[in-house]
């Protein structure tokens, strides 16, 4: 680990300070149970026991700490220490470069820990006052890492990036088809008198969300709203197309099934020769999509593929939507998928949240050197409708928390619902519960990440140092391996060679064989060998994973792969060892 990781990470030094820290917090915990116990009783029941009468439960602990029961509860604990601390997959190893799984902060440890004791659900703020403010805190560091305003924008803490997808395409479908509802409706056509379908049904976002503001003024989304669905339901089942590249992660093919999306309304596009999505082939299924007046749900970006770690030309896909609006009159929802990469924005941010010019992001003096078109990408962010962005990735924190972050927080309000238990917001803070896919939420998470948050820091002197340091590790690992190297004595052995030069921080290997072969069943032993060696010792052998690259040379179009996911700087005497072992690997494979 860099030197950016000191004081930040469990490290021998701050063992003593972090077991200070963790009984004091379960000092706190008892305090309040107690106070919580005695509140039940009789002024004159003494704190932290319960009266002769009026409480039932199970039996006080005796004064001694061993309790009924308790020392069965102790065994088992320390059973299930015991296997963790022996058998967990060692994410904070030097040699673990498998998955996006990083080490996690000391503070969002114990910030997840101190708040896990009170188990609050940020549903709403009257189940978890604390937390749920501490989310919404967390929701303008996030809109003010992606380049929203949180005034205007709005974001939420989620189980992970599939959720907070699924979320995007539910909001961005709802409102693709909302102008055709109010279009039929006879309280509320008026609004879109004018317009010809072939522009309703490709209404560009804010004009739509305008149209939401008329409705409610009204007292018709609801009405209008349901009548969109019913509109979804007899004409094209998930409302029009949704596009993304094919390195897309696979969760948007679960998400399309769960949203109705016929096989004909989802298309995978081609990739350039960096696993980008492909412009062109992009504009060109646009345009023809548009000059027919078919809809189009959502164009999705990725910043930070998953298995490549690939950033789509976001600035080219927002000039593209401009250039769609001013010669059709039509426009499609845009949102980008960064659950992987959307803290590297952090790079390029100052102290005080404006963006960075290039030059100060590329100093040579600096680890890690974004390539200019990955920072125009970061830097054209702001732009898109919605982001989905994992702080328990990049943010370095525990799960589950990962996060949506919208553009126009009025766009939640086609997906919202009411409960009548429960009250619905304070002020302009909405409740989480009514306008979020999931209801029920771990206000552990909100507390993890808002520690997180105010330890490193969301500019380049904080994650964007840290994450620097993981682009510097790629980058190293990538040149080690930008030339195949030797192939041994007797020219046998397969060499490994970096398939190309990465956005982020995430390395792929080919395999070469002799005779000029690339992946197939070389790829899959190495891996074998690598996987075995690591499970007979984790702690001290290297683990990777493997990875698919399309549009490649081998047979139907694809490679298997090596995969390395850097989420921790090397150093780069690490980083030298860890070539080694990789090429001893395939050496061992001839």
């Amino acid at each position: 680990m860099g030197e950016t990781g000191a004081g930040l990470f469990p490290d021998p030094g701050n063992r003593t300070a972090f077991m200070e820290t963790l009984r004091e917090l379960v000092d706190d915990y008892y305090d309040w149970h107690e106070s919580c116990a005695g509140a039940a009783g009789p002024p004159s029941a003494p704190t932290g026991r319960p009266a002769s009468a009026g409480v039932t439960g199970p039996p006080a602990a005796d004064t001694d700490g061993s309790g009924p029961g308790l020392g069965a509860v102790r065994g088992l604990i320390r059973e299930l220490s015991g296997c963790l601390a022996r058998e967990s997959t060692p994410w904070p190893s030097p040699l673990y470069l498998a998955h996006m799984t990083p080490d996690t902060p000391i503070a969002a440890s114990l910030a997840y820990l101190c708040a896990m004791l009170y188990n609050p659900n940020n549903v709403t703020s009257e189940a978890s006052p604390v937390t749920t403010r501490l989310e919404h805190e967390v929701g303008d560091d996030l809109c003010r890492l992606v380049g929203y305003h949180p005034g205007s924008g709005w974001a939420h803490l989620s189980s992970g990036g599939h959720a907070a997808n699924y979320e995007a395409i539910w909001i961005a479908r709802n409102l693709r088809s909302l102008p055709l509802a109010a279009a039929e409706d006879p309280g509320s056509r008026d609004l879109v008198a004018g317009v010809p379908r072939a522009s309703l049904v490709n209404l560009p976002v804010g004009r739509t969300l305008d149209l939401v503001d008329a409705l409610a003024a009204r007292g018709a989304l609801a009405r209008v709203g349901r009548l969109a669905g019913e509109i979804r339901c007899r004409g094209v089942r998930g409302g029009g197309r949704l596009l993304f590249a094919r390195s897309a992660h696979y969760a948007w093919d679960k998400c399309a099934d769960l949203l109705g999306f016929g096989p004909g309304d989802i298309e995978a596009l081609g990739l350039d020769q960096y696993h980008r999505i492909d412009l062109p082939a992009l504009r060109r299924r646009v345009c023809d999509l548009l000059e027919r007046g078919r809809p189009i749900v959502a164009v999705v970006a990725t910043l930070g593929s998953t298995g490549e770690g690939s950033v789509d030309d976001l600035r080219g896909i927002m000039r593209l939507r401009d250039s769609c609006e001013q010669r059709y009159g039509a426009s499609f929802y845009v949102h980008v998928d960064a659950a992987f990469g959307g803290y590297c924005r952090a790079i390029c941010l100052a102290g005080d949240g404006s963006t960075l010019p290039y030059d100060d992001v590329a100093a040579a003096d600096l680890p890690g050197r974004l390539k200019p078109e990955v920072y125009e990408a970061l830097r054209a962010l702001p732009l898109a409708d919605s982001v989905t962005v994992d702080p328990h990735k990049g943010g370095h924190v525990p799960y589950p928390a990962g996060g949506l972050v919208l553009r126009d927080r009025r766009a939640a309000a086609v997906v919202a619902s009411r409960a009548a238990y429960f009250a619905h917001g304070e002020g302009d803070r909405p409740a989480f519960g009514p306008y979020t896919l999931e209801g029920a939420r771990p206000g552990a998470a909100a507390a993890a990440v808002w520690a997180a948050h105010r330890t490193i820091g969301l500019h380049a002197g904080g994650y964007g140092r840290l994450l620097r340091g993981c682009i510097a590790t790629a980058q190293r690992l990538h040149r080690s391996f930008r030339t195949a190297g030797p192939s041994g004595a007797d020219g046998r052995a397969p060499r490994l060679l970096s398939s190309y030069d990465p956005d982020l921080n995430i390395l792929n290997l080919s395999v070469h064989q002799p005779g000029g072969r690339a992946g197939g069943d070389a790829v899959n032993r190495l891996l074998g060998r690598l996987r075995a060696d690591a499970a007979a010792a984790p702690m001290t052998n290297l683990w990777v994973s493997g990875n698919t690259l399309g549009g490649r040379g081998g047979p139907d179009g694809v490679e298997q792969v090596l995969r390395l996911c850097v989420m921790k700087e090397l150093d780069p005497a690490v980083t030298d060892s860890v070539c080694r072992a990789l090429r001893t690997a395939a050496a061992r494979g001839r």
